[in-house]
């Protein structure tokens, strides 16, 4: 085989046979293989993953400041931080190979319910980045000096601006690079998924090394720079690019500040 056609096997993987197609369920992920299987199982991952770790994050700090509540209140609150934390911990504790296991075999076990390889995949990952945004998100509104949330208050900013206007974007400033590098991570560590025959990119690369013998040297090293290449890609042109720390004057929390304090010393 050409160079070209070892490519090409490695992105879109081997057809599925027609019999081992099930009609529950959209043939699209059950065709598709190789590399763009490891891109669409990423995709939908970190897609899935953000909005669950922005719910766990949110359920945290919620949970977590004070205030005047009723001793029910405060009980509803503690179990919602409790869960959220629960969850947060047990899945970064946990290895993806173990992560991945359990997801694939604990349905089947429970509930005798089937699912595509693919499903269930992006469920798993889908877990693993949502824990990790959560904390991500957590240290990234950390990050924000309490300073300028206080003067925020003092200009008289309603408490859902000084969120959508200070915090929200230097918070963002500071999680952009962890973001990037956990869609590295995710992307890397979708290769433990050819442990239970998902034909992602390193299953597909495994079958092309056992039916072309011959090209094995090439079959791997091309197996390899398709990991390699996005990979370093991604992290030597975007991350030092986000990673110069979060330049409060030049943003948009201090820029909008800036402006009240004008405007408040016009009007004195």
């Amino acid at each position: 085989m050409t160079l070209w056609e070892l490519f090409r096997v490695l992105w879109v993987g081997y057809p599925a046979p027609p019999e081992m197609m099930d009609p529950a369920f959209p043939v699209f992920f059950q065709r598709i293989g190789g590399l763009s299987l490891t891109l669409v199982i990423t995709v939908m991952s970190l897609g899935i993953g953000f909005p669950l770790g922005c719910l766990l994050a949110l359920c945290r700090r919620e949970a977590g400041e004070g205030g005047r509540r009723s001793f029910v209140g405060r009980l509803v609150s503690r179990g919602i931080r409790s869960a959220a934390s629960g969850f947060v911990e047990v899945v970064r504790g946990l290895p993806i190979m173990l992560l991945v296991l359990l997801v694939f075999h604990l349905p089947y076990r429970v509930a005798q319910w089937r699912a595509p390889g693919i499903i269930l995949a992006v469920t798993a990952f889908s877990f693993y980045a949502g824990a990790y945004f959560a904390e991500v998100i957590r240290s990234g509104f950390r990050a924000v000096p309490q300073g300028l949330i206080g003067s925020g208050q003092v200009l008289g900013l309603r408490p859902m601006q000084i969120f959508m206007k200070i915090e929200l974007p230097l918070a963002l400033r500071a999680m952009l690079p962890d973001f990037i590098n956990l869609a590295v991570t995710v992307f890397k560590d979708t290769s433990t998924l050819a442990v239970v025959a998902v034909a992602e990119l390193t299953y597909t690369g495994r079958q092309l090394l056992m039916s072309q013998p011959l090209n094995y040297g090439l079959v791997l090293l091309l197996v390899l720079f398709l990991y390699w290449a996005p990979a370093c890609l991604v992290s030597s042109m975007l991350v030092p690019r986000c990673d110069g720390g979060v330049k409060f004057r030049n943003f948009l929390g201090w820029r909008m500040l800036s402006r009240n304090r004008v405007k408040a010393s016009a009007n004195v």
